[in-house]
């Protein structure tokens, strides 16, 4: 096969998180960057694991399918489809040129440098602090911030197009998807509650609660440059620690692989923008008889995640999706590819008996 596990990781756009700390640990993890390693993970955390993927030939694999873990940036897909919806009706206009400094509203650097990539790929020069653009009154097309979003997983742009069209808009299109009840959140939101904790809700809040609440403080960061002032010096003077970022990932957007997988290979099956977004990055490195692998993952402190179609030539598809949440080191976080035993498991029958006997135990 020749995609690479690392021009996996790359396309797919799994940002690591800006602000982590490195602990020691006894033995060496295993490395996620390798299907041996994905295997040797799996095998000691079943619990953390939720798996599905249908290899599109007869073949199906399910593990805790259907309950609800972290997302990361796995969530953006939902927003892709609404965007993608949203242009089919006129909605929306892909070509329609967006004021950077609008953009950068909805940006908190928490993203291990998601936004400044997008700003060098769309030859946007930063500022002195290399996180955001030094001419807020850039343009850029609409669709090329979508672009960015699938490619380096930057997470302004689902803030920009849900404030846009409505948080019932990405609902409605999760849900035409296979995905009802979508849990759709401000993402400026949940990283303002780990930067700056005396925004955050009170604990326990349910998740409509916090969801309103997160609206809310999205909406002050947007129109308040001290508050974003305030936070990018909050965030260069005062970093959480590994363990307080773990614990705050568990209580971002969930959902359960079944979810995910369903949007997945629903939008691959129905064609246009929204597959050509997400099978765009790998285009160029495609296993033989593969017309175009669609895959969006992403990670937070302890959680890796992603979804997956595989559109071959023969017309079959498979697809996917994984979501790893427990016992992830800042390490593994950094390098972990979580596309990777997705891939396999779809295309390769052998490697799919050994991810099923270490399932088992």
């Amino acid at each position: 096969m020749s995609l690479s596990r690392r021009s996996l990781l790359v396309a797919a756009g799994a940002a690591t998180p800006l602000l982590l700390t490195r602990p020691a640990f006894a033995a060496a993890p295993p490395d996620l960057a390798t299907p041996e390693g994905w295997l040797t993970w799996i095998s000691a955390h079943r619990n953390g694991l939720g798996l599905v993927l249908d290899d599109g030939r007869g073949s199906r694999l399910t593990h805790r399918a259907d309950s609800a873990q972290p997302l990361a940036s796995a969530v953006k897909v939902l927003h892709l489809a609404a965007y993608a919806d949203a242009v089919k009706t006129a909605r929306l206009d892909p070509r329609e040129l967006v004021r950077v400094g609008d953009w950068e509203r909805y940006y908190v650097p928490t993203d291990g440098g998601a936004h400044a990539a997008s700003l060098r790929h769309l030859g946007a020069p930063t500022d002195e602090t290399g996180l955001h653009a030094a001419d807020p009154e850039h343009r850029v097309a609409l669709d090329d911030l979508v672009a960015v979003m699938v490619l380096f997983s930057d997470s302004a742009t689902p803030d920009l197009l849900r404030d846009r069209l409505g948080a019932d808009a990405v609902t409605r299109a999760a849900a035409a998807r296979g995905w009802p009840d979508a849990d759709v959140r401000s993402l400026c939101a949940e990283y303002l509650f780990l930067a700056m904790p005396e925004t955050a809700p009170p604990a326990g809040l349910p998740v409509a609660a916090r969801r309103t609440w997160g609206f809310a403080l999205e909406r002050r960061h947007r129109e308040d440059p001290a508050l974003r002032r305030e936070v990018l010096r909050r965030l260069q003077s005062c970093v959480p620690g590994y363990a307080e970022q773990v614990a705050w990932a568990s209580t971002t957007a969930a959902g359960s692989a079944t979810r995910l997988a369903a949007v997945h290979s629903a939008l691959s099956s129905e064609g246009g923008l929204a597959r050509e977004h997400l099978e765009r990055p790998l285009a160029g490195s495609l296993p033989p008889g593969v017309a175009g692998v669609g895959t969006k993952s992403g990670s937070l402190p302890g959680v890796l995640t992603s979804g997956i179609s595989v559109r071959r030539t023969d017309g079959s598809l498979g697809w996917g999706a994984l979501l790893a949440h427990g016992d992830i080191s800042a390490e593994q976080l950094s390098t972990g590819d979580p596309g990777l035993p997705l891939l396999l498991a779809i295309e390769d029958p052998r490697w799919r008996d050994r991810l099923t006997a270490a399932l088992r135990g």
